[in-house]
Protein backbone atom coordinates (compact mmCIF):
# COMPACT_ATOMS: atom_id res chain seq x y z
CA UNK A 1 0.00 0.00 0.00
CA UNK A 2 0.98 3.26 -0.58
CA UNK A 3 1.33 6.16 1.57
CA UNK A 4 0.14 9.48 0.33
CA UNK A 5 3.71 10.62 -0.32
CA UNK A 6 4.86 7.95 -3.16
CA UNK A 7 4.03 8.34 -6.50
CA UNK A 8 2.42 5.27 -7.96
CA UNK A 9 4.45 3.65 -11.02
CA UNK A 10 2.03 5.15 -14.02
CA UNK A 11 3.48 7.95 -14.22
CA UNK A 12 6.21 7.30 -16.58
CA UNK A 13 8.41 9.74 -18.82
CA UNK A 14 6.17 8.92 -21.92
CA UNK A 15 3.36 10.84 -20.10
CA UNK A 16 5.56 14.16 -19.34
CA UNK A 17 6.92 13.64 -22.80
CA UNK A 18 3.95 14.28 -24.54
CA UNK A 19 2.84 17.07 -21.68
CA UNK A 20 6.48 18.56 -22.79
CA UNK A 21 5.45 17.99 -26.45
CA UNK A 22 2.20 19.20 -25.97
CA UNK A 23 3.02 22.28 -24.20
CA UNK A 24 5.73 23.28 -26.59
CA UNK A 25 3.43 23.17 -29.14
CA UNK A 26 0.89 25.41 -28.24
CA UNK A 27 2.96 28.05 -27.24
CA UNK A 28 4.76 27.86 -30.85
CA UNK A 29 1.19 27.98 -31.85
CA UNK A 30 -0.02 30.80 -29.59
CA UNK A 31 2.95 32.92 -30.76
CA UNK A 32 2.42 32.55 -34.40
CA UNK A 33 -0.94 33.70 -34.11
CA UNK A 34 -0.45 36.43 -32.10
CA UNK A 35 2.67 37.03 -34.90
CA UNK A 36 0.81 36.75 -37.91
CA UNK A 37 -2.40 39.15 -36.02
CA UNK A 38 0.25 41.55 -35.33
CA UNK A 39 2.41 41.99 -38.33
CA UNK A 40 -0.18 40.89 -40.87
CA UNK A 41 -2.93 42.33 -39.66
CA UNK A 42 -5.45 44.55 -42.00
CA UNK A 43 -7.70 45.31 -39.23
CA UNK A 44 -7.29 49.02 -39.02
CA UNK A 45 -6.30 50.03 -34.95
CA UNK A 46 -3.99 46.91 -35.02
CA UNK A 47 -2.12 48.41 -38.54
CA UNK A 48 -1.98 51.55 -37.40
CA UNK A 49 -0.71 50.71 -33.93
CA UNK A 50 1.94 48.78 -35.49
CA UNK A 51 2.98 50.77 -38.59
CA UNK A 52 5.77 51.85 -37.85
CA UNK A 53 7.39 48.53 -36.81
CA UNK A 54 5.95 47.31 -40.28
CA UNK A 55 8.14 49.93 -42.33
CA UNK A 56 10.86 49.39 -39.72
CA UNK A 57 10.98 45.34 -40.36
CA UNK A 58 11.08 46.04 -44.01
CA UNK A 59 10.32 42.96 -45.18
CA UNK A 60 6.42 43.61 -44.40
CA UNK A 61 4.70 45.42 -47.52
CA UNK A 62 1.41 47.17 -46.04
CA UNK A 63 0.42 49.41 -49.14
Amino acid sequence: MLNKYEHRKGHGFKKILNSLTFQLTAITALAGVVLYTALFSTYAPVHDTLHELRHALMFIPCH
